[in-house]
């Protein structure tokens, strides 16, 4: 074996390696040996054929082939080895030629990163602004979840529910057809056709009606894009909604412990007031680490981003599969996905993500932050009385598996180093703050240790 060529970029040492004749008949002989085991040649007993008919039967490149397994892995080893080359992961290899065989190795080499002048970071989170017209409109909302319906003798109109008898076709195919059907018309309505509720205002009961409407051609159900449904409509009934008035017996109506309407929309307001801290929070760290990376520096070798596209790809199909009601749909979905515009999407972000995750590590590393046994244990705990009290005992193995706890600690480290990033943007020293795994629940730690 010998390296005939070598050349190091982006992180990558790219390797041509030719081996040698001697070795190669090693393992042209060792394939033989196996080949020959498991291949029947007409007059000759299985595992008897000699080499140059086995070779002529099943021809010379299926010996090399057959020997690749053995040659690859090891030439690698030993050229990684002679070249002084710290490998970050699994080669990659493509065969140029057969005889003699020449092969190019792609080695992934440790990532490069260098941090830039974060000490001098400043940043402070943006104030927030509860707004009584956003309380308001989430009171109302909850008013429309009690609200009542009573039929009215006037014409339908926006936020009207309507009882009908509908029949409709397409391409004189039946389509929905269904007595006492009830739909909330409105303007924002694209059921069961965009346009369908305008249709319906100003009839009254008794009234009927048919009309024919078109889905756009983008429509969300391909097999409905284009199509022109013909609809026929008889209206049974109109009923508006009756919103429970602002008062203290709606308060006392919600089964949430309430005595009082004033009481209902302080409790509102904090939890808006809450979320609107929790998203600025996340805002704010997430601005954080994105100065650090932009006046970081990241070198790192393709492979890391292949596993992180995967991950991301993964979790995509995860997310599709949920949103559909059966196996059918599902693989329906995956027909109509084009793998260059998912790569275009996701791959970018996986770069991205690595990015990140290399150069907050970086700092964690300079700033000497860890994660000791008991922080991991303490998190468990943590994770653990969120759990049913029947539940804990079947749950707790997961959480002690090895690749929960690194799972755990990585997720502390992550928080740990943010929290030390937050501190230096407030011009702040001292100790960080405790960290929590509180970005993943326990539900997602417990499922990914059994994986």
């Amino acid at each position: 074996m010998k390296v005939t060529d070598k050349k190091i970029e982006a992180c990558e040492a790219l390797l041509t390696i030719e081996m040698d004749s001697a070795d190669m008949q090693t393992a042209l002989e060792n394939a033989y040996q196996r080949l020959v085991k498991r291949t029947e040649v007409p007059g000759f007993r299985k595992g008897k054929t000699p080499r140059p008919i086995l070779e002529r039967y099943l021809g010379k490149d299926r010996l090399i082939e057959e020997s690749l397994d053995e040659v690859l892995p090891k030439a690698c080893a030993d050229a990684i080895k002679e070249q002084d080359i710290k490998a970050f992961g699994t080669p990659g290899v493509e065969v140029v030629q057969n005889e003699p065989l020449i092969f190019k190795a792609k080695i992934p080499l440790p990532p490069n990163v260098e941090l830039g002048d974060y000490k001098s970071i400043r940043m402070a989170p943006e104030p927030v602004e509860v707004k009584e017209e956003v309380v308001d409109g989430m009171i109302k909302q909850l008013r429309h979840e009690k609200a009542t319906w009573e039929p009215v003798d006037r014409p339908a109109q926006e936020g009207d529910l309507v009882v009908m008898d509908l029949e409709s076709t397409i391409d004189g195919a039946p389509f929905i057809n269904q007595k006492g059907a009830q739909f909330g018309v409105s303007e924002e309505s694209k059921y069961p056709a965009p346009g369908f509720s305008q249709a319906i205002f100003g009839l009254s009961r008794d009234d009927t009606k048919e009309f024919q409407l078109k889905y756009p051609d983008d429509f969300a159900k391909v097999e409905l894009g284009g199509k022109e449904p013909l609809f026929k409509v008889k209206i049974i009934e109109i009923k508006e909604e009756k919103l429970p008035p602002e008062d203290d017996d709606f308060a006392k109506s919600l089964d949430v412990d309430m005595t009082s309407f004033d009481e209902l929309k302080n409790r509102m307001r904090d939890n808006y007031r809450k979320r609107l801290e929790n998203s600025a929070a996340e805002t704010y760290e997430a601005g954080l680490v994105d100065e650090l990376v932009h006046i970081s520096k990241a070198e790192f070798p393709p492979n890391l981003v292949d596993m992180e596209y995967e991950r991301l790809v993964n979790q995509q199909l995860d997310r599709w599969q949920q949103q559909v009601s059966s196996q059918a749909e599902y693989e329906e979905l995956l027909g109509r996905i084009n793998p260059e515009d998912l790569a275009r999407q996701l791959r970018p972000r996986a770069e991205d993500r690595v990015r990140r995750s290399l150069i907050l590590g970086k700092l964690a590393t300079a700033e000497n932050l860890e994660v000791s046994d008991e922080d991991i244990d303490a998190d468990v705990e943590r994770m653990m009385a969120t759990i049913p009290e029947d539940k804990r005992d079947e749950q707790r193995p997961y959480f002690e598996k090895p690749e929960a706890r690194e799972e755990i600690a990585q997720i502390l480290l992550s928080r740990k180093t943010i929290e030390r990033l937050k501190d230096i943007a407030a011009g702040k020293g001292g100790e960080t703050a405790p960290a929590t795994a509180d970005e993943k629940t326990n539900e997602e730690i417990t499922e990914e240790a059994k994986d």
